[in-house]
């Protein structure tokens, strides 16, 4: 009588683990997919600005690239032009 018993105790304590483990596992695959998207997005960025970095390189400076930050910080632009603002 005591080890069917046992064996059952046994059984459903190895099963309430398992539960445990598959839920964690579900968990953790969300973390991950989480984390991959975050990453991917941190290297467009850094894409991006090395991009930017590669445009004001000290062997050359590409003359549009800096005249738009010129304008930009200064907020100079010509009576004629219309500005168009890049929005992120």
């Amino acid at each position: 009588m005591t080890l069917p018993l046992v064996a059952m105790l046994v059984s459903s304590y190895f099963a309430a683990h398992a539960f445990k483990s598959v839920t964690a596992q579900k968990v953790l695959k969300e973390e991950i997919a989480a984390l991959e998207a975050e990453r991917d997005r941190i290297r467009a960025v850094r894409e991006d600005l090395d991009l930017h970095a590669g445009l004001l390189s000290k062997d050359h400076v590409d003359p549009d690239y800096l005249d738009e930050l010129v304008r930009k910080d200064l907020g100079f632009t010509h009576p004629d032009e219309i500005v168009i603002p890049h929005q992120k």
